[in-house]
């Protein structure tokens, strides 16, 4: 596992996602392992939201520090039901 800062993260697709005590960890598309999303304000703690529309799932990231907000695509994501 390794830190991304979210201003590297542009562009990724992510495939999967989890939320720990010590973070957000993103399973993407090219990485070999998962990774863990780094804020700018330094935190890896995230408010997830998944958006669907059309079939297609989008992953809506909120900082629960400072709420700087990101947008992912995805890529075969099923709706996380509970």
């Amino acid at each position: 596992m390794r830190d991304v800062p979210v201003d590297s993260a542009q562009g990724l697709v992510v495939l999967g996602w989890r939320s720990a005590e010590d973070g957000l960890f993103l399973r993407a598309r090219g990485e070999p392992d998962e990774i863990r999303l780094r804020c700018l304000c330094g935190r890896c703690h995230w408010i997830v939201r998944e958006l669907f529309s059309g079939g297609a799932t989008t992953l809506v990231l909120s900082c629960h520090n400072c709420g700087q907000k990101r947008t992912f695509l995805t890529e075969g994501m099923a709706a996380h039901l509970p």
